[in-house]
């Protein structure tokens, strides 16, 4: 009877201490507040967050970092005026770089090849300009450059405001200051940008280039600049740097008629054009300039690199600037002399190192044998 009694009494205190604790049922709830978000309602958290796509786009994006700056190069328009002997490589060079190229040039079959690389062919000097950020300029003179910038349907007819135009052609100081005035009172930006080196250069983006003007307007053109050339030198402002090619040009044309005269002595006394070339290759003469210049001998038809026309007009224009510094420069006058008789000869559309040529007919020596 003991026993069932405290049987009874521990059953009684159970049930009264949950009577009693009717605290407990506060706990309750708790234990139903975290039953009660066993978060199937949250379940589409993960959905909202889903990771794995975030990566997958980061893969995607993350492909080559070239891709990314494709596009951008490509919202880059450029016009290009002229596709003479380095105006097509250089046209080539861009639209090789992604940028977005419309291409004129005043005998129209000279587009072609920039056509069939994907540039949209322009009819007139304005057309090409239209809506670029950059307009390149690749023409013969000063008279060239005046036409295709302000001449009926020139390019300036067409240019936006804040576009650059970057003239690439070897022309004088006085020309530049002209455009660059004219220029900005359509808010228009003007660089010049003359470029050294070759055609097979060209082709390779490995121009030299002379930048004359201001530093602002060079940063907006860099990368297209830097699609053409390996070296960009920013030599001052506008006027510099054509007037730092010109002062190149004279060396270059001087260098070209020093070998000319080494070349008819040498063969006149009978050594071999081999054994010329080969002293000279190896000793401190040595230079780009000359190799391109022994070409003349060793591939009389073969391209030119440089016209001996448009040498011989960059030889009057250097002279003309020393003459409004009152300089004597006797070497270019005669270098100067001496490509005037080589056109006038019929050498015009040749390689301005036609020059050896010349020599070797005056000396009654023979270019080869």
């Amino acid at each position: 009877m003991a026993k069932a009694t405290r049987s009874k009494s521990k059953s009684k205190s159970r049930s009264s201490g949950t009577s009693k604790g009717s605290k407990r049922p506060k706990a309750a709830p708790k234990k139903a507040k975290a039953a009660k978000a066993p978060a199937p309602a949250k379940a589409p958290a993960p959905a909202k967050a889903p990771a794995p796509a975030k990566a997958a786009v980061r893969t995607t994006g993350e492909k080559p970092a070239r891709q990314r700056s494709r596009p951008s190069r490509r919202r880059t328009k450029v016009g290009f005026i002229g596709q003479g002997l380095m105006g097509a490589p250089m046209a080539a060079r861009l639209l090789g770089a992604g940028f977005s190229l419309q291409v004129w040039n005043r005998t129209a079959e000279k587009t072609r090849e920039a056509a069939e690389a994907g540039a949209t062919v322009a009819d007139t000097p304005a057309s090409a300009a239209k809506g670029a950020d950059v307009v390149i300029l690749m023409v013969a003179d000063d008279a060239a450059l005046d036409s295709v910038l302000f001449g009926e349907n020139g390019a300036s007819r067409g240019l936006k405001r804040g576009a650059v135009v970057v003239n690439c052609s070897t022309t004088s100081p006085g020309i530049a200051f002209r455009a660059a005035t004219a220029l900005r009172s359509l808010s228009v930006r003007y660089l010049e940008a003359p470029v050294m080196r070759s055609v097979q250069a060209a082709r390779e983006g490995k121009l030299q280039m002379l930048v004359g003007g201001s530093a602002d307007d060079l940063a907006k053109a860099r990368k297209v600049l830097e699609a053409l050339g390996s070296n960009i030198h920013h030599v001052g402002d506008v006027g510099r740097a054509a007037t730092l090619k010109l002062a190149c040009n004279i060396l270059v044309a001087g260098l070209v008629q020093a070998f000319a005269e080494y070349f008819v002595l040498a063969r006149k006394a009978g050594i071999p054009f081999e054994t010329m070339m080969e002293v000279l290759h190896a000793g401190p003469l040595d230079s780009q300039v000359l190799r391109d210049a022994e070409q003349t001998v060793v591939n009389p038809g073969g391209r030119p690199n440089f016209y001996l026309r448009h040498m011989l007009n960059d030889l009057n224009l250097a002279m003309e600037l020393a003459q409004q510094f009152d300089l004597a420069v006797p070497l270019t006058a005669t270098t100067r002399q001496l490509l005037a008789a080589a056109r006038n000869l019929g050498l015009a559309e040749k390689d301005f190192g036609a020059v050896v040529e010349l020599l070797a007919k005056w000396g009654a020596v023979s270019m080869r044998g």
